[in-house]
This record gives C-alpha cells, sequence and structure tokens, in this order.
C-alpha cells in the first residue's frame, strides 16, 4: 500500500505537458486538372481475313506540341483456332501518319532485318506492338495502321508461304496542339 501511495505522489509531482492547438496544416494549391479527359480513340480494319483483323489505337485524341504520341496496333485473331503467319522482315507493323502538306511512315528512319519471321497467334487473342513517335507536326494529323506483308501459313505445308494479305485501318485522327 505504502509503494501506491509513493508512486501516486510521484506521479502528481511530474509536469503535464499543455495541449496546444494544432496548427493548421499548410495547403497546397490544388493542381490544375484537364476537366475534360480526352478518351483512347480506335480505328478497327474494315475487313476480316481468315479471322485476323487490324485495330489501331491511341490514349487520347488531343496532344501537346512535343508531346510523344504512342500508338498502339493490334492484329487480332478471331478464331477458335491458332493462327500461324510469317513476314519476310522483322518488322511487323507500321504507321503512314498524314500532316498538313505531308505524309510520311514511322518505320521512315528505322531499319528492319530481312528474315523470314514466324507469328503465331492463340486463339481469340491479339499480337500488338506499341509504336512512339515525337515531332510528328501540328495540327490535323490523321493516322493510318497497316501491317507489311504477311503470308498465312498451312500448318500442313509450314515451309511454304501461304496466301499473301496486309492490312489497313482507316485513318484515326488526332490533333497536336489544338484544343
Amino acid at each position: 500500500l505504502v509503494l501506491l501511495i509513493v508512486s501516486l505522489v510521484l506521479l502528481a509531482g511530474c509536469p503535464v505537458p499543455e495541449a496546444r492547438p494544432e496548427e493548421p496544416a499548410h495547403e497546397e494549391p490544388a493542381p490544375v486538372v484537364n476537366q475534360e479527359p480526352t478518351p483512347a480513340i480506335t480505328a478497327v480494319s474494315s475487313e476480316v481475313v481468315q479471322g485476323l483483323e487490324l485495330e489501331l489505337s491511341v490514349p487520347k485524341v488531343n496532344f501537346q506540341p512535343g508531346e510523344t504520341v504512342i500508338a498502339t496496333l493490334s492484329l487480332i485473331n478471331t478464331t477458335p483456332e491458332t493462327i500461324s503467319l510469317s513476314s519476310m522482315t522483322s518488322q511487323l507493323f507500321d504507321l503512314i501518319i498524314e500532316g498538313p502538306g505531308r505524309e510520311r511512315r514511322w518505320s521512315d528512319d528505322r531499319m528492319f532485318l530481312q528474315v523470314i519471321t514466324p507469328h503465331e497467334i492463340p486463339a481469340n487473342e491479339t499480337l500488338s506492338r506499341s509504336l512512339a513517335m515525337d515531332n510528328i507536326g501540328r495540327g490535323e494529323i490523321y493516322l493510318v495502321g497497316v501491317t507489311v506483308s504477311l503470308h498465312l501459313r498451312d500448318p500442313l505445308l509450314d515451309d511454304l508461304p501461304g496466301e499473301e494479305v496486309q492490312f489497313r485501318t482507316p485513318p484515326l485522327r488526332i490533333e497536336i496542339g489544338g484544343s
């Protein structure tokens, strides 16, 4: 009991820190956010050849000058079976970039191996590549997705090139430096 009383006396003599009102937190100005997000846009080839179609998509419609534009091209297998194909180059996709007074291709300043390249696209899946483009101009720009010439292969005649096809999407409009 003596220990309890001594402990209470010692605790009573200890100063208790005063409660201070909390200082208001320093508020950072709210970041400026584009009130109208620009949705991703997509163009799909108008024809399906032996279960394959080409899709071109970009993450938004409006880009700032100097901003990298990334376009994704996807070869879609719409069938319940794996599709085998090959190309005569290591390149599979390309973009045609049509701007005010000029036309060029994404591949213009790139090199590709000239080699037979096999590709397989499993059932109901896609084979996709993202192509980054810088300095493609200002104003209204149209992107057209294309494939190189592809040879559809027959599994029984795997060594022989099959039917030759090439896909092209309709033009997709984007704006560089506009509203």
